[in-house]
C-alpha cells in the first residue's frame, strides 16, 4: 500500500480550493527577492520618514523654531529665511536623507507598476517595451531630481 502524498490543494476559508505547494519546492527566485524588497522599501520609507521628522525637531529644537516653521521650511526652502541653514550638518543630512527617500520611493513605485502592468500585458514583446520604457522614465527622472537636490 503506498502512502498518502500531501496534499497540494486545500480548501480556503470562504469555501474555495487554494494551490499550497510545500517550502523546499517554492525554492528563492526572482519574485521571493521582489517580494521581499517590496516590504523592506515600505519599511525604509518609513524609518526615513520618521528619521527625518526627528532630524527636524532636534533642528528646531536647537534654533527655536515651531513646527509650523519646520513644516514651511520643508515645503519651502528658502536659505535666506530659514535658520536651519545656520546649522553646517543640516545641508549635507537633508540632500542625502532626501536622495535616499527619493530612490527608494521610486524603486518600489516602479516594481509596483511593472507587477500590475505584468498582469495586464501578455505578449512577450509588449510587456519587454513597456518594461523598458518604465526604467528609462525612472532612470531619466531619478537623474533629474538627483541633480536637482545636489546643486541647489
Amino acid at each position: 500500500m503506498e502512502q498518502a502524498k500531501p496534499r497540494t490543494v486545500s480548501t480556503g476559508p470562504d469555501g474555495q480550493s487554494t494551490r499550497r505547494l510545500p517550502l523546499a519546492k517554492r525554492g528563492f527566485n526572482f519574485e521571493i527577492i521582489m517580494w521581499f524588497y517590496t516590504r523592506l522599501s515600505a519599511l525604509a520609507m518609513y524609518a526615513l520618514i520618521i528619521a527625518g521628522l526627528v532630524g527636524a525637531f532636534f533642528a528646531s529644537a536647537q534654533t527655536g523654531a515651531n513646527l509650523a516653521d519646520i513644516l514651511r521650511w520643508g515645503f519651502l526652502p528658502n536659505t535666506a529665511a530659514n535658520p536651519l541653514s545656520a546649522l553646517p550638518w543640516a545641508g549635507p543630512l537633508t540632500k542625502l536623507m532626501v536622495t535616499a527617500f527619493i530612490l527608494v520611493l521610486s524603486a518600489h513605485g516602479v516594481h509596483g507598476l511593472l507587477a500590475v502592468l505584468d498582469d495586464y500585458f501578455t505578449g512577450r514583446l509588449t510587456r519587454r517595451w513597456f518594461r523598458n520604457v518604465i526604467i528609462a522614465f525612472f532612470l531619466i527622472a531619478n537623474a533629474v531630481i538627483l541633480y536637482t537636490i545636489w546643486t541647489h
